[in-house]
């Protein structure tokens, strides 16, 4: 008896497989609406501007009686007195207030 071959087909060396896709299926999504609202300037305005108080008053008389006074932040004045008898006052520098006497001896400060 003949000995009997067999024969087997090789196998292909390189064999293809099919890559994955690199990137992933993206779901899309509908974006939020973009809402741009500027701010009131008027408020802040309003806020950085500091509130200065300042007064000032005069009156007089028939018999030459008169007073007269101012006062702000950096400064205030306040006289009062009589053209025949003489005047009284006080003014300050922001710091320190000055008070005088004006009549017959001179001007000087009390």
């Amino acid at each position: 008896a003949a000995p009997a071959i067999r024969t087997i087909a090789a196998a292909p060396a390189i064999r293809t497989i099919a890559a994955a896709p690199a990137v992933a299926a993206v779901r899309t999504v509908a974006a939020a609406p973009v809402i741009t609202k500027a701010a009131p300037l008027v408020a802040a305005a309003r806020a950085a501007v500091p509130t200065v108080t300042s007064s000032q008053f005069h009156s007089q008389d028939e018999d030459k009686n008169y007073a007269f006074g101012y006062s702000n932040i950096n400064s205030a004045r306040q006289e009062s007195g009589n053209a025949l008898t003489g005047v009284t006052g006080s003014y300050s520098d922001g710091f320190r207030t000055y008070n005088y006497v004006a009549d017959g001896f001179g001007f000087r400060h009390v």
